[in-house]
């Protein structure tokens, strides 16, 4: 058992071109402790080589731990990291279950039906189809979550306005948060804390997630960790 898939198809679509790979050793041949890596595409990967590996670590710490419960993800697309989370269940050989949150409305790059794509992309690399909630969080979240939840991923951004999108992320926190048992983990896609962060890495592509978390926990016991994700950021936190 292994996280190694985290680098492979269909998590990681992007090729090194031959160039890149012959420009990489003459650096190296230099002496020089540097490459040229492929940036993600945030129309289709939606994450980084170091996010994919932070997933695995905090799903595999909630199945080690034997924490209560399912897991979620509000707002999957095409199920680029659902898929990793689903994998990373059957690698454990968890019994824990999977439930996916969108209205399929966004598409992106996708030029087809974006739900149907992703039942595909789940049936083509051989994962456990996931359980689906179709609909807005407004609707789906209050009447449609597990009733114990161990992993949360919430990644509904949308680049829009600040405001609106910390009021969708608050609404996600104020249903989910009161299910989650104790030792959870619910990560959060795009929090990015300027003040903290490495010069040159991360990108505050929604300010909204951050202002949303700072409010939400300001009066409970959980503070945000911000992960690294280099050319992407994210953070968690854990149930107390």
């Amino acid at each position: 058992m292994n996280s190694l898939f985290i680098a492979k198809p269909p998590f990681n679509n992007k090729k090194i071109p031959s160039v890149i790979k012959k420009l990489n050793k003459t650096i190296r041949s230099l002496g020089y402790a540097y490459a040229i890596k492929p940036l993600p595409d945030p129309f289709f990967a939606m994450n980084t080589i170091e996010q994919r590996s932070n997933f695995y670590m905090m799903i595999d710490s909630v199945i080690g731990n034997n924490i209560e419960g399912d897991m979620i993800e509000v707002g999957c697309f095409t199920g680029q990291c659902a898929m990793l989370f689903q994998k990373a269940i059957e690698e454990r050989a968890s019994d824990k279950i999977l439930h996916l949150y969108d209205s399929f409305e966004s598409k992106f790059a996708v030029e087809g039906d974006v739900e149907e794509e992703l039942l595909n992309n789940f049936k083509n690399y051989g994962l456990k189809q996931p359980v689906l909630h179709k609909g807005y969080f407004e609707t789906t979240l209050p009447s449609k979550l597990p009733e114990k939840i161990a992993f949360v991923h919430i990644d509904c951004g949308f680049g829009g306005d600040k405001i609106q999108h910390k009021n969708i992320i608050l609404h996600c926190l104020e249903h989910i948060y009161p299910r989650m048992t104790k030792g959870a983990i619910c990560t959060l896609m795009d929090y990015h804390d300027a003040a903290i962060m490495p010069e040159g890495f991360g990108y505050d592509s929604n300010p909204g997630v951050k202002l949303a978390c700072d409010e939400f926990l300001a009066t409970r016991p959980e503070k945000v960790i911000s992960l690294y994700g280099n050319e992407f950021s994210h953070g968690f936190f854990r149930k107390s």
